[in-house]
């Protein structure tokens, strides 16, 4: 017997050994809506964006002078673009960038860069205008700066941060101290009085033999830190820029002539991301969710040749460990997207705008750090129906896909007592059955919730065709799927002219449940296939593998509500500015008299 029992335990020993237990990331990702897309401006370049106090989105770029635009639905629509800076003297205005002050002004920066044949009279420099009506008129140019009168000696790129004192800063790259080499560092200006003024230079970042660049500051959430993005050149064995960045704590605030240099790199200049291969190149952007998460962008080649892409990562409340890497913008092979930039906006939406193909597009985003499944029973039909269909989002939105191959798609998630729900959407035309190679999704479960870096036998993956005919495989502890000849599931697929709708009811109890893991963990992939008979694209989550469960969603299976009436209770937290947010960051959507609010708007109830 005791025997018997030690056997046993070494058995559960080496399956425990196998499991291969891994950290599970828990911070957002972002799914982009690629249906969201917009240009704001028909021609231009760094183009930057923000949200006014008043709700309407704000954006600005370089084109013959520097232009402004509004949105009033945030996005959808634009104002046509008003000239606000125009060149004069042989002597562009380029690189603008915005913000609005804690008072209501708001104040676009921009970089005269003069034209060849140079002169001593034109000098490279910041200058900036101001609105105190809400962008209907602007001052006169306002300097900030001068440096000097030839390209190679001239500085660049501003961008704003205001600090909780009123303190405005103006950060540049500035080339002009080096007029023997080509070095460069960032500068900092300072101005007390809301931009009317501003004080001389001082080096906040700068690596001797080297070119620091493009910088964009922010403020964390708990005021900590002023942590800025950087292009930096100098790393050991890369040969490229990278995007770093570089810090200082708010009561220090760069003070006494401090400065990060390439010596102290281990403490205040750091990568905080680590992609194989190196996602190579410059042009960041950094800005700070509602939920005190950080996100950053920059443009790279990363495996494709000449065709610039701009690329995405979510990062922790300090601004480091980016990850959940994504590319915001369809692009095909033949369009470029350069100097680029994110927004945050409304309920905690990214915004990624983008200079794509000559233009400025934008497109949203949105973060999430976990699915969520309201306790509902939809029907299982195949069709979408707004007095039958009870999901989380909206239209069945919940999470949109589709920016890796272009075959967009949305799924959502909903469970009652006897099984877990999925719906998803894929727009594409003539789907593809035959093997090898078909259409369809690949839906993963981890019915235990596991964080392992193989396939325990609580992993199952459904395969479902566009028509809804499926076959499941099961974890072997390993890295493959065994398929399973006996669970029964209720699934339905319907081809239209345009798209295929999936819709799958899943019993708890063929994944090896007894019943709904209601305060359990459960994990999710999900994986959009697009084939045509002699290849197969696969659109993924972001940073999610399909052998390593640890790396999938968790799914949160929102409680019923206790009244009866089946909607799910949401759990909910406010941030400072008493929005309402779900477990995955997003506005909470909720029902009230037969109505369905999310994000303001309202519709009937399904």
């Amino acid at each position: 017997m005791k025997k018997l029992l030690l056997i046993h335990l070494l058995a559960c020993l080496c399956i425990n050994l196998s499991a291969g237990t891994m950290t599970r990331y828990t911070g957002s990702r972002i799914f982009w809506d690629s249906r969201s897309s917009v240009n704001v401006f028909e021609s231009g370049g760094y183009a930057r964006m923000i949200e006014l106090q008043d709700g309407r989105l704000l954006a600005c770029c370089e084109s013959g002078g520097i232009k402004v635009c509004f949105s009033s639905d945030k996005g959808k629509s634009w104002s046509s673009p008003t000239l606000i800076a125009p060149n004069s003297n042989n002597t562009p205005n380029c690189v603008p960038d915005l913000i609005q002050l804690a008072d209501g002004t708001i104040i676009v920066g921009y970089n005269p860069r003069p034209s060849a044949p140079y002169t001593e009279d034109r000098r490279f420099g910041i200058r900036l205008r101001r609105s105190t009506n809400n962008g209907k008129s602007w001052s006169q140019e306002i300097f900030v700066y001068d440096a000097d009168y030839v390209f190679e000696n001239g500085c660049w790129e501003p961008s704003f941060l205001e600090l909780p004192s009123g303190e405005l800063q103006l950060y540049f790259a500035d080339e002009s101290p080096y007029t023997t080499n080509g070095d460069q560092q960032i500068s900092l200006c300072r101005s007390f009085d809301g931009g009317l003024t501003w004080t001389a230079p001082q080096r906040i970042s700068y690596r001797s033999g080297f070119r620091d660049g493009m910088p964009v500051p922010v403020l964390l959430s708990d005021k900590s830190d002023i942590v800025v993005a950087i292009e930096d050149n100098g790393w050991s064995n890369v040969g490229d820029f990278l995007p770093t960045t570089v810090r200082t704590p708010l009561s220090s605030n760069w003070r006494n002539n401090s400065y990060v240099s390439g010596s102290n790199s281990r403490r205040n200049r750091s990568i905080n991301y680590n992609y194989c291969p190196m996602a190579k190149g410059g042009a960041p952007y950094l800005r700070v969710l509602p939920n005190g998460e950080t996100v950053l962008s920059h443009q790279s080649r990363y495996g494709e040749s000449d065709n610039m892409k701009m690329y995405v990562y979510v990062g922790n409340q300090e601004a480091k460990d980016f990850k959940a890497m994504s590319k915001p913008f369809l692009q095909g092979t033949s369009k470029g997207c350069w100097w680029n930039s994110l927004a945050v906006i409304d309920t905690g939406i990214v915004v990624a705008v983008g200079g794509l193909d000559g233009k400025i597009t934008m497109v949203k985003g949105y973060p999430m750090k976990a699915f969520q499944a309201p306790f509902a029973t939809p029907r299982i039909d195949g069709v979408y129906s707004k007095t039958n269909d009870t999901w989380f989002h909206p239209s069945a939105h919940q999470v949109p896909m589709g920016q890796e191959t272009g075959t967009f798609s949305y799924a959502d998630f909903a469970y009652d007592h006897k099984c877990l729900y999925m719906t998803c959407i894929v727009f594409r035309a003539k789907a593809r059955l035959e093997e090898p190679f078909p259409d369809g999704i690949n839906l993963y479960i981890e019915s235990k919730g596991q964080s392992t870096d193989n396939l325990q036998p609580s992993a199952y993956r459904f395969s479902i065709l566009p028509n809804g005919t499926y076959s499941v495989g099961q974890g072997n502890n390993k890295t493959d799927f065994i398929p399973v000849e006996d669970i029964q599931a209720q699934i339905v697929g319907k081809t239209a002219s345009t798209s295929y709708r999936i819709e799958a009811a899943i019993p708890w109890t063929s994944i090896g449940l007894i019943a709904a893991p209601v305060g359990q963990e459960i994990s999710i992939n999900l994986e959009i296939l697009t084939g045509d008979g002699t290849t197969q694209l696969i659109e993924r989550i972001p940073d999610a593998s399909p052998t390593k469960p640890g790396t999938w969603m968790m799914l949160n299976l929102l409680e019923p509500d206790p009244t009866g009436i089946g909607e799910a209770k949401h759990k909910i937290s406010k941030d400072k500015n008493q929005a309402i947010y779900d477990l995955s960051g997003r506005q909470r959507t909720s029902r009230r008299n037969g109505i369905y609010i999310q994000g303001g708007k309202k519709f009937a109830a399904r």
